[in-house]
C-alpha cells in the first residue's frame, strides 16, 4: 500500500479501516475471558475453591479488560479527530493492533504463572509498546495534516509528555517485578489511577495554554490512561 495514498473520512476505505480496528478490540476483549479456564469439579466445589483455582486469572482478566477498553477509548478519540487516513497511518495502526491481540496471550501467562517475574515483564512490555505505537500513529497523522486541528510543535511535545505516563509506569514496574516481586509490580500499575488524571490534566492545561487559532486542539487523554 502506498504510504501517502489518502483515504478521505467519507470514503469506504476509511470506514473499512475503522471497522477493522473496532473488530480487533472486540475480539481481544472476548479472548480475555478464555484465559480463565479451570472448570474442573474441584475448582467449582465451593467459592473458596473457585477463587483458589481461578483467582489470579480473574485478576489478570480484570486488569486487561480495563487496559484494552482504555486503549479502545483512546483509539476512538484519535479516529474521531481524523479527516482522512493514508497508507502510513493504516500500517502504524495495524502495528498497534498487533500489540492489542498479544494482550490475551500475555494475560493468560500472567494469570497462570504470575508468581514468576517474566510473565509480568512481558505483559508490561506489550502494554507499553502498544501505547507508544498508538501515539506514533497519532503523531504521524498530525504531521501529515490528517487531523481536524493540527498541533503546534510545542503542543506536540506536551502531547508526548502526556502519552509517556502509561508506558513509563509499566516499564518502571519491570525492575520492581525482579527486585521486589511480581505482586508489587502489579500493584504499581494502580498508580495510573492517580497519575493519569493528575499529570494528564496538567498536560492538558499546558496544551490549552498554547492553543492558537491556527493550532486548535481538543484535549485528549492518551490511550490506556484511566480517566
Amino acid at each position: 500500500m502506498p504510504v501517502n495514498r489518502r483515504f478521505e473520512r467519507e470514503g469506504v476505505e476509511f470506514a473499512r479501516a475503522v471497522t477493522f480496528y473496532d473488530a480487533i478490540y472486540a475480539f481481544a476483549v472476548t479472548l480475555l475471558i478464555t484465559t480463565v479456564d479451570d472448570f474442573s469439579p474441584d475448582a467449582w466445589s465451593s467459592l473458596t475453591a473457585l477463587w483458589d483455582a481461578n483467582g489470579k486469572s480473574l485478576m489478570a482478566f480484570a486488569i486487561s479488560f480495563v487496559v484494552v477498553v482504555s486503549f479502545w477509548r483512546g483509539s476512538h478519540r484519535s479516529v474521531a479527530g481524523l479527516i482522512a487516513m493514508n497508507g502510513r497511518i493504516i500500517v502504524l495502526s495495524c502495528m498497534a493492533m498487533f500489540g492489542v491481540v498479544l494482550i490475551p496471550f500475555a494475560t493468560e501467562a500472567m494469570g497462570k504463572v504470575g508468581d514468576l517475574p517474566l510473565p509480568i515483564a512481558v505483559y508490561a512490555v506489550v502494554i507499553a509498546a502498544t501505547s507508544i505505537m498508538h501515539h506514533v500513529m497519532e503523531d504521524q497523522a498530525d504531521l501529515a495534516d490528517l487531523r481536524h486541528h493540527r498541533r503546534s510543535p510545542a503542543q506536540r511535545r506536551w502531547h508526548w509528555a502526556g502519552a509517556a505516563i502509561l508506558p513509563v509506569v509499566f516499564l518502571l514496574s519491570i525492575p520492581v517485578d525482579y527486585l521486589v516481586g511480581p505482586t508489587a509490580a502489579q500493584w504499581s500499575w494502580a498508580s495510573l489511577f492517580v497519575l493519569g488524571p493528575v499529570l494528564g490534566g496538567w498536560v492538558d492545561r499546558r496544551m490549552a495554554a498554547l492553543q492558537t487559532p491556527e493550532s486548535d486542539v481538543e484535549a485528549e487523554p492518551g490511550p490506556g490512561t484511566p480517566g
